[in-house]
């Protein structure tokens, strides 16, 4: 059979590591950067309104993993659609918005009702025998019509029990929505609560002396 031409993009996707970091060396003319995070670089793909998301040598078997959470998920409207999947590649529904975290950053209000979306869509993954983790503000996405989409759902397939949504929306409630508190917030405070929320959480437990 003869490669698609998404495969042929993923192949011409060279990544290197410089200084602790992954960094994109070259890729084909087809392709734009969209963004990079801890396991996969995602770019747009050209004339169409899909992005494909290339996964690092060390991250491969996440892509499988990821693909077959979103088949669970079945085309459900709050998450993306794949098109098709590699060895190391998924190609999915290019999703034009802002995240929460940048929504944050530039003052744009999270309104209650997208953080109900957030939940609906949750207990979607939840029915179709997913276990949602890893929340965060960088994974979720508000479009341009104020509807909110999930992405980068590889993690719901653990077995642990993860509360950071929880977390995150107990801080939404007790300070996000009071009307003193400032509804911009600058970047360098949000991935310093996020370090120290990290740490916090795996932060072995002392056990008490009986």
């Amino acid at each position: 059979m003869k490669p698609s031409r998404y495969n042929e993009y993923a192949s011409t996707v060279l990544f290197v590591k410089k200084s602790g970091r992954m960094k994109i060396d070259k890729h084909h003319c087809h392709l734009k950067l969209y963004g990079m995070g801890r396991s996969a670089a995602v770019f747009q793909i050209k004339n169409e309104n899909k992005v494909i998301k290339i996964f690092y040598p060390s991250f491969e078997k996440i892509a499988i993993e990821e693909k077959q959470n979103y088949e669970k998920l079945n085309g459900n409207p709050y998450y993306p659609t794949i098109y098709e999947s590699g060895a190391n590649y998924l190609v999915m529904d290019f999703i034009e918005g802002k995240t929460f975290f940048e929504c944050l950053a530039e003052g744009i209000p999270l309104k209650s009702h997208y953080i109900e979306q957030v939940d609906n869509g949750l207990q979607y993954a939840k029915e179709a025998g997913l276990n949602p983790s890893d929340i965060h503000l960088h994974n979720l996405i508000l479009t341009k019509e104020g509807d909110v989409r999930i992405i980068d759902v590889a993690r719901f397939s653990q077995e642990k029990k993860c509360t950071q949504w929880d977390d995150l929306k107990c801080g939404y409630t007790k300070y996000y929505q009071r009307a003193y508190f400032p509804k911009k917030i600058p970047r360098w405070i949000m991935y310093t609560v996020s370090k120290l929320y990290r740490l916090y959480k795996y932060l072995p437990v002392k056990k008490e002396k009986s």
